[in-house]
Formats: C-alpha cells, structure tokens, sequence
C-alpha cells in the first residue's frame, strides 16, 4: 500500500473554502447539533485517495478531521517494519482530537482504506466549539472516556489472553452493535487474516488455523473475502469464559 507522509497530496490539492453556508451532511448527524454547526462552519474540504497517508505518526499537525465518505485505518509501524492496527473509521467518525487538544507530536498514523472525503477543522476551532456549550464538553469528556475504556480492554486482551481468545474479541468487536443474539452478522469490509493479525498482536497462520476452528464449529463462515458470524451467542459465550461477564 502506498503511502505518503502526512496530509496526502490529493487531500491538499482537494480543499476547497470553509463551509459555513453549506448544508451540512449527514456525517455529522451524530454530534450534538450545536457542536456539529460549529465545526462545519469552520471545515474545510479534503480528499484522499486510497492507500495515502492522511496524517503521519509523529506529525506536528494539529487539525481534526471527520469522515464524510469512505474509510481510514488508525495504525502504527515498529521499526522492524510490523504494522499494528488500532481500528477502522468510517462515516460519520473523528480523528486527531488528541494533537488538537495537548499539542503535542501525532500518536498514530491514519491510511485511507478507500477514496475519502473529509471535513478539516482547525485545532483552535475545535478546542472553541467544544468549550462553548455544557453539551460540546460532555460530548468530548465521553467520547475521551470511551476511548479509554477500549485501550483498559485491549491492553487486558493482550497481556492476559491467548491469541485465540484475542481473536475472538476482536470478531465481537467487530460485530459492532449487532444483537448478541443476532445471527447471520456478516464483516463489512471483512479483514484479511493478515489485517486480522496485526489487530491482536499474532502472525497471520495462527490467525488461519483459529478461523478454520470457528468454522468447523458452525460460528463463522469463511467465503472468499466475505465473513459472517452464524451463531453470535456462541461467540459471545468464548469470550465470555476467557475474560468474564465484565468484558463482554
């Protein structure tokens, strides 16, 4: 996959003017209205084209950015070249609240999955619009929480886990809000078994082997690059006994 540092040079050549007398799309639906018309009315337009690197680890930048269209991949790179996958973003989702906030270096890389659209907001903006109102805080302060709340569990995952029950996790979160007793869930877009291995922290075969289990047991099936969960109870009950009632 190719990429580039920070904004990507289609996203830089794709601005277009502030927003402010825009309709303002549905990506946006799911802030708080107040908030939501203040950080479109100081966005700016950005596209990026698949594979390009829309912001760099270690990047002095400090804009936010949500996504209106397409995808992004939140991750890191060791010096020995392993990738590390934090979470997928899509519609509707933020990024880079944490430079905009403490001003300090960015913490991990964002690649995008597919040709993009993106709403910029200056650090300044933000830190403005999300001050302004008891709503705009409280928003943040949970949105900051819930992020928390998800490294307690993933660093739970991989220091007390095996990579099956890693992997395990992983597929329940990746049901997203599914109906615990919901069956036929299917992945969308479904990871490779590599992308599924640099989530958990294993290498691709022991990825492989799992996947061929929970398939012969009737949980998932496997077609091509098309995942489905068939008994999401039954991927419950396994994460469940690996890391107790709390965690699921």
């Amino acid at each position: 996959m190719s990429r580039s540092r920070g904004l990507s040079s289609a996203a830089r050549e794709g601005a277009k003017p502030p927003m402010k007398n825009q309709p303002m799309p549905p990506a946006l639906n799911g802030l708080p209205k107040v908030l939501a018309e203040r950080l479109w009315a100081e966005a700016t337009l950005m596209s990026a084209t698949e594979g390009r690197t829309v912001v760099a680890l270690g990047a002095r930048s400090t804009s936010v950015y949500i996504v209106l269209d397409g995808r992004v991949q939140v991750t890191l790179f060791s010096l020995g070249g392993r990738e590390v996958i934090l979470r997928d973003l899509g519609e509707g989702d933020l990024f880079g609240e944490l430079a905009a906030i403490d001003g300090h270096p960015r913490s991990a890389s964002i690649v995008a999955l597919s040709d993009c659209q993106l709403a910029s907001i200056p650090a300044e903006a933000f830190r403005a619009a999300v001050s302004e109102t008891p709503e705009g805080a409280m928003w943040l302060a949970k949105r900051l929480t819930g992020q928390i709340r998800d490294l307690t569990e993933r660093v739970f995952e991989l220091n007390a886990l095996r990579v099956r029950s890693r992997l395990h996790c992983e597929l329940l979160r990746l049901c997203g809000t599914a109906d615990q007793r919901t069956d036929g869930v299917t992945l969308e877009p479904t990871p490779t078994h590599a992308e599924l291995a640099s989530r958990v922290g294993t290498h691709r075969e022991a990825v492989t082997r799992e996947i061929g289990y929970l398939v012969d047991q009737g949980i998932i099936r496997q077609e091509r690059r098309r995942m489905t969960v068939l008994d999401m109870q039954a991927l419950t009950q396994l994460v469940r006994m690996a890391t107790g009632e709390h965690h699921v």
